[in-house]
C-alpha cells in the first residue's frame, strides 16, 4: 500500500512559464509545467485554489484527481486544464520517483530507444531561414519547422502574400534537398480557401505537415481544408480534452493531433489522446515551445508511445530556458535522448525560481493579432 500522501503544492511563475512542485509527507517532490502561457497567474492562481481538494490525497491516483477536480464544475477553461495538466506531470513524477523508475516504464515502457526532434527555424527574413535550415540539416536534425510568415505579411495582397511564403518554403527544400523533412507552421494566418491555395502552391515541396491553416474555433472549418489539401494536415494543439481531440480525429483528412502535455491534461489524459490517433492510423506531434520541462515529459510519452512522431522543439541552450532547470534535455544529432533516471528525467532549479518573475507573453514570439493595410486585425 502507497504511504505518500500530498503535503504541500507550489506553484512558480518565471517568464510566462507555470511551473507547479508537489511534495509528499516522505519528502519526494515531483514537477510539472503548464502551457497555458497566455495568462500564466491565473493557472497558478487555479493551483492554489485547488490546494485544499489535493492536500492529504494520494499521489499514485492520477486518473481519480484528475477526474475530481475535472468533473468538479465542467467547464471549459484553458486555465483550469493547464493548472490539471502540470499537477498530472507532478504525480507522476512522484510516483516514477518514489519506484525508482522513469514515467515511460510507468506508462508502458518503451517502443523507441531516441526521439526525433523537428527544430522551430526562428527567423525573420528570407535569407535567415536559408541560413539557420543550412544550420540544422549541418547538425543532424532531419526535420525542421518553418515559419514563413515574416514581417508586414497581413499588410500584403493576398496574391503577394501566397507566392512570397510559398516561395519560401520551394527555396528551403530546393536547397536542402530531399534528406530533411520540412514542416510548415502557417499560424492559423489564413482562410479556409487561401490555406487550400497555399498547400496546393507547396504541393511539390513535399511538405512533412502543414500546422494549423486556420483558426482553431471551427471544427467543421478546420476538418474542411484538411480534407481539402493533399500534404498531411496537423491540427489541435489549442485543443484540452479527449472529446475534442476526438472530434478533430474524427476527420481522416487530419494526419496529425497537436497535443500539449501542459494544456490537454498531462500524462494521464494524453496516453488516451494517442491511443484516439492511433485508432483512426494518426500521429502525435506535440505542441511543444515552452519550457524543458514539457519537452522532458513529452520525451516520456514519446518513448512509451507507438504512434509518437517527431517531438517538437526549439533550442534549449540559452536563456532562460538554462535558467529554469539543472540541465537541459540530451540532444544528439537531431535526436532527443530518452533519460533512464526515476520520474520525468529533469530537475527545476527551485532556487531560481525563488525570485523568478512574472513577464507578460506579448508579441515576442510573433504572436500578436497582425493588423492589415487598413487598420483593421487581419481577418483569419
Amino acid at each position: 500500500m502507497n504511504k505518500h500522501r500530498i503535503e504541500i503544492i507550489n506553484a512558480h511563475i518565471a517568464g510566462h512559464w507555470v511551473f507547479v512542485a508537489v511534495t509528499t509527507d516522505q519528502g519526494v517532490t515531483g514537477i510539472g509545467e503548464s502551457t497555458y502561457f497566455i495568462h500564466p497567474r491565473a493557472a497558478a492562481l487555479i493551483v492554489e485554489d485547488l490546494t485544499d481538494y489535493l492536500v492529504g490525497q494520494d499521489p499514485f491516483r492520477a486518473e481519480y484527481l484528475f477526474n475530481g477536480a475535472f468533473k468538479h464544475h465542467c467547464m471549459r477553461d484553458g486555465a483550469l486544464m493547464g493548472a490539471l495538466s502540470a499537477i498530472d506531470q507532478a504525480l507522476w513524477d512522484i510516483k516514477g520517483k518514489a519506484l525508482g523508475v522513469p514515467v515511460w516504464e510507468l506508462l508502458g515502457g518503451r517502443v523507441r530507444d531516441r526521439v526525433r526532434a523537428i527544430l522551430l527555424i526562428e527567423a525573420q527574413t528570407e535569407q535567415e531561414i536559408l541560413d539557420k535550415a543550412r544550420c540544422a540539416a549541418a547538425e543532424g536534425f532531419t526535420a525542421i519547422k518553418l515559419k514563413p510568415f515574416i514581417g508586414d505579411w497581413a499588410k500584403l495582397t493576398r496574391a503577394r502574400l501566397l507566392s512570397q511564403t510559398a516561395d519560401i518554403v520551394r527555396a528551403v527544400r530546393e536547397d536542402l534537398g530531399e534528406d530533411v523533412d520540412i514542416a510548415v507552421e502557417i499560424h492559423r494566418n489564413l482562410t479556409p480557401n487561401d490555406a487550400i491555395e497555399f498547400a496546393r502552391m507547396i504541393a511539390a515541396a513535399s511538405p512533412y505537415f502543414i500546422e494549423d491553416p486556420i483558426l482553431p474555433y471551427s471544427v467543421e472549418s478546420n476538418r474542411y481544408v484538411a480534407d481539402a489539401i493533399a500534404a498531411p494536415a496537423a491540427l489541435a494543439e489549442r485543443n484540452t480534452t479527449i472529446w475534442e481531440f476526438r472530434e478533430y480525429s474524427d476527420s481522416h483528412g487530419v494526419a496529425i493531433l497537436r497535443p500539449d502535455v501542459g494544456l490537454a491534461g498531462g500524462f494521464t489524459q494524453m496516453k488516451k489522446i494517442a491511443a484516439i490517433a492511433e485508432s483512426r492510423h494518426q500521429r502525435i506531434v506535440p505542441h511543444n515551445f515552452t519550457s524543458p520541462l514539457a519537452t522532458a515529459c513529452h520525451i516520456q510519452l514519446a518513448a512509451s508511445t507507438s504512434n509518437w512522431d517527431v517531438q517538437g522543439y526549439v533550442r534549449e541552450d540559452r536563456r532562460p530556458w538554462t535558467d529554469v532547470v539543472k540541465s537541459v534535455n540530451a540532444l544528439k544529432d537531431g535526436y532527443l535522448e530518452i533519460p533512464d533516471v526515476p520520474g520525468v528525467g529533469i530537475d527545476l532549479d527551485m532556487e531560481y525560481l525563488k525570485t523568478a518573475v512574472f513577464t507578460p507573453f506579448g508579441a515576442k514570439f510573433g504572436h500578436g493579432a497582425p493588423l492589415a493595410a487598413d487598420g483593421a486585425f487581419r481577418h483569419q
